[in-house]
C-alpha cells in the first residue's frame, strides 16, 4: 500500500506514531458526533470510533477500523471526512463549523427548491463567475460555501471562539464597520 508523506526514519517508533495517528482521527470523528447529528448511522460510527480508540495500537486493525469510518462517514452531509489535507482547527471547532454548514444545508435546501424559478433571476453567483444558478442544489452549495467562508474568518479574526448550540454559532459578532473616506457628515 503507498502512503504519503515522509518516510519513517531509522529508529522511529512507529507504534506509538501510529497509535497517537489513530487517537487523534477517533478524538476528531468523536468530536464531530458531539456537535452533528449523524441519523442512523450515529450509533454505529460512535462504537466503531471508540473502538478504533481500544486498537489504537494495532496499525493493521486500527486501519481496517478506519476504512469502515470512512465508508459511513462519507455518506454524510459535512461530515468529518475531507479530502486533502487535514484542517488545522481543532477537532471540536471543525464540529462546530461542520454543525453550523449542516444547519445552512437544511434551512437553504428546502427554501432554494421551493423559490428557485424566483431566486434563479434574481440571486446571481458571484460577479466573476457570471451565468445563473444550474439548480437549487448548487445555489445551497453557495450560501453554505459562503457561511463557512464568514465562520473561518471570524475565527481567525477572533470574533468567535467556534462554540455553537444546535448547530447555531453562539458568541459571534459582527466585522466592524468602517467608514469610507467622505462618508462621515461634517
Amino acid at each position: 500500500m503507498l502512503r504519503w508523506g515522509p518516510k519513517p526514519r531509522e529508529g522511529d517508533n512507529m507504534t506509538e506514531h501510529n497509535e497517537d495517528y489513530w487517537m487523534m482521527k477517533a478524538n476528531q470523528g468523536l468530536a464531530w458526533l458531539n456537535e452533528n447529528d449523524a441519523g442512523a448511522f450515529g450509533t454505529v460510527l460512535e462504537d466503531t470510533l471508540n473502538l478504533l480508540v481500544a486498537s489504537a495500537s494495532d496499525a493493521t486493525e486500527a486501519e481496517r477500523l478506519w476504512g469502515a469510518i470512512r465508508s459511513i462517514a462519507g455518506m454524510l452531509p459535512n461530515s468529518f471526512i475531507k479530502r486533502g489535507r487535514g484542517s488545522s482547527l481543532s477537532p471540536e471547532v471543525q464540529a462546530s463549523v461542520d454543525s453550523v454548514m449542516n444547519t445552512a444545508q437544511n434551512v437553504f435546501a428546502p427554501f432554494c427548491e421551493e423559490h428557485f424559478a424566483f431566486l434563479r433571476l434574481v440571486v446571481l453567483p458571484h460577479g466573476k463567475t457570471g451565468g445563473d444558478y444550474a439548480d437549487a442544489e448548487a445555489m445551497t452549495q453557495s450560501f453554505v460555501d459562503r457561511i463557512k467562508r464568514v465562520l473561518m474568518v471570524s475565527l481567525k479574526e477572533d470574533r468567535w471562539d467556534g462554540t455553537t448550540e444546535n448547530g447555531i454559532p453562539v458568541g459571534i459578532t459582527p466585522p466592524a464597520v468602517v467608514e469610507k473616506e467622505g462618508d462621515s457628515e461634517e
